[in-house]
């Protein structure tokens, strides 16, 4: 498979990684997603079942193991 963004060619491997799901009214982590991963860019294919999985997730399926916060900055104090 060659990489939509580095154009490398077969450059995948398989990883599990953390995902981020933001199509819902609130975002969530799912841990352990199995995806492909470019070895040059780092980015990422999750193949269309683990979506179908995550799917479930955002519908309600499942309980998360866990729950963590997030720290939140001021432009503003920053770029001074």
């Amino acid at each position: 498979m060659k990489c939509p963004i580095c154009a490398a060619p077969d450059s995948f491997k398989e990883e599990l990684v953390r995902y981020c799901d933001r199509e819902g009214p609130e975002p969530f982590f799912v841990e352990n997603v199995p995806a492909f991963v470019c070895i040059y860019c780092g980015e990422r294919a999750v193949p269309a079942a683990a979506l179908a999985v995550i799917k479930g997730m955002r519908l309600g399926q499942g309980k998360p193991i866990d729950v963590v916060e997030v720290p939140v900055f001021d432009y503003e104090d920053l770029a001074e």
